[in-house]
């Protein structure tokens, strides 16, 4: 007798909207991660902003609070978890310095954002050094891409019902 198991999976896009719609009902109850500042114009400034207790507080509940989010995308789209920990501590390690340098007052006011410092190193990286498959394929980007897109687009339909009133909502 064979016990062939057949694990749970969802499609990536109905991850996404489990996934988007689960983050968008935990701000409506006020549970959301805090937005670290990132901010900075002198070295005494980085390290009084970016670097302070408060910041990295901020900064780990946030690393929890997207890791849970990226463990369950794992979990729904049926990909290893042990793998998705070690990428998703790097990618996350990456965005806090591509964060950390656009947050420099001059380079904000050559207008550079953070994407562009993102893309920067993860070209160097993804050129000079061979990343191993699994660590490839557990990054999951379309799927941070497609969340990002939905709250993005819900945060702009919230605005706009903010400012229409009461007699927009209706």
């Amino acid at each position: 007798m064979s016990t062939n198991h057949t694990r749970f999976t969802l499609h990536e896009d109905w991850t996404v909207v489990v996934l988007g719609f689960l983050i968008i009902l935990l701000a409506a109850f006020g549970i959301a991660a805090p937005a670290p500042s990132f901010g900075w114009s002198t070295s005494l400034d980085f390290f009084q902003t970016v670097l302070s207790p408060s910041n990295w507080q901020a900064i780990s509940i946030q690393f929890v609070f997207v890791l849970i989010i990226a463990g369950l995308g794992a979990i729904f789209t049926g990909k290893p978890i042990l793998n998705l920990l070690t990428s998703f501590v790097v990618v996350y390690v990456l965005t806090l310095i591509a964060l950390t340098l656009a947050g420099n007052k001059q380079v904000k006011d050559l207008n550079l954002e953070a994407v562009i410092f993102s893309l920067a190193l993860g070209l160097l990286i993804g050129n000079v050094f061979k990343l191993p498959e699994w660590f490839r394929k557990s990054l999951s980007t379309e799927l941070f891409v497609k969340i990002g897109l939905i709250l993005l687009g819900t945060s702009i339909i919230f605005s706009d019902i903010l400012k229409a009133g009461s007699q927009g909502l209706l």
